[in-house]
């Protein structure tokens, strides 16, 4: 009797026990967590996978399911595209000025039949160099004539630009001559005259090539001649050397610039 009790007490209190366990909820049910609470906040995810293949939400735009790998390559994207799309400071251009080059001829000498032409060309902004060349190889008339050949570089600084206004200059001159004037002759003997000397000077414009350049210039110049009776053949009278301190330089051109 006591054994069939004992059994019957069992039974009937492993029902009770499952009796209980299926009818109260658990703890998870009875204490839900609302969405809500957790807003703005991303769920961890229990995954194998590394943290650029974790995939999220569909991307809005494009509806397509996008790994974090694709977001931050996308992003590096949009911040180029930004970064280019900004006006780029243009760099300030570098101030070029055209070369003067200038060829010209002296008016003065070309009045007493010793053509002439020169070339001049600016070395820096404010310096120029000027190479003219001066030839003449026939007779004015009987008793006047200036047959000659003579160079007389000239180094010039000019205070605005060069071509442009005034300008400070310093000359060599080299001239083989035979001058004939009234009842003499004179003629270079064994090396030709030699000199040097300052200027100054002044170019106004016309045009945009024209001009007229002034000059005037003082300075030394050494010369052995033969001094000879101007008629042909005429008798050899003296023979000297000179210095000379004076004028070396005067001009008054008519410029071409290119």
């Amino acid at each position: 009797m006591k054994t069939k009790r004992y059994l019957v007490q069992g039974f009937l209190l492993l029902f009770c026990s499952m009796t209980a366990i299926a009818g109260s909820p658990s703890e998870e049910l009875q204490h839900p967590q609302h969405p809500q609470k957790q807003e703005g906040k991303r769920p961890r995810i229990q995954t194998s996978a590394s943290e650029k293949e974790i995939v999220f939400k569909p991307n809005a735009e494009t509806g397509k399911v996008e790994t974090a790998k694709t977001q931050a390559v996308k992003a590096i994207g949009k911040e180029r595209k930004e970064t280019a799309a900004k006006p780029k400071k243009k760099p300030h251009p570098k101030k070029t000025s055209e070369r003067y080059r200038a060829f010209k001829t002296n008016i003065a000498y070309d009045a007493i039949a010793v053509p002439n032409l020169a070339f001049e060309i600016q070395c820096s902004e404010y310096i120029s160099v000027e190479l003219p060349v001066m030839f003449s190889g026939w007779d004015i008339s009987d008793k006047h004539a200036v047959r000659t050949f003579a160079v007389q570089p000239e180094g010039r600084w000019w205070l605005e630009k060069a071509g442009t206004g005034h300008f400070f200059g310093v000359h060599a001159h080299m001239a083989l001559f035979n001058v004939k004037w009234d009842e003499n002759r004179y003629q270079n003997t064994g090396r030709p005259l030699l000199g040097a000397g300052v200027s100054y000077g002044y170019k106004l414009p016309f045009s945009k090539h024209w001009g007229a350049e002034f000059t005037l210039g003082a300075g030394y110049a050494n010369m052995k001649y033969n001094t000879y009776y101007n008629i042909d053949n005429g008798a050899l009278i003296e023979t000297k050397s000179r210095n000379y301190w004076g004028i070396t330089r005067l001009g008054l051109s008519l410029s071409y610039h290119f």
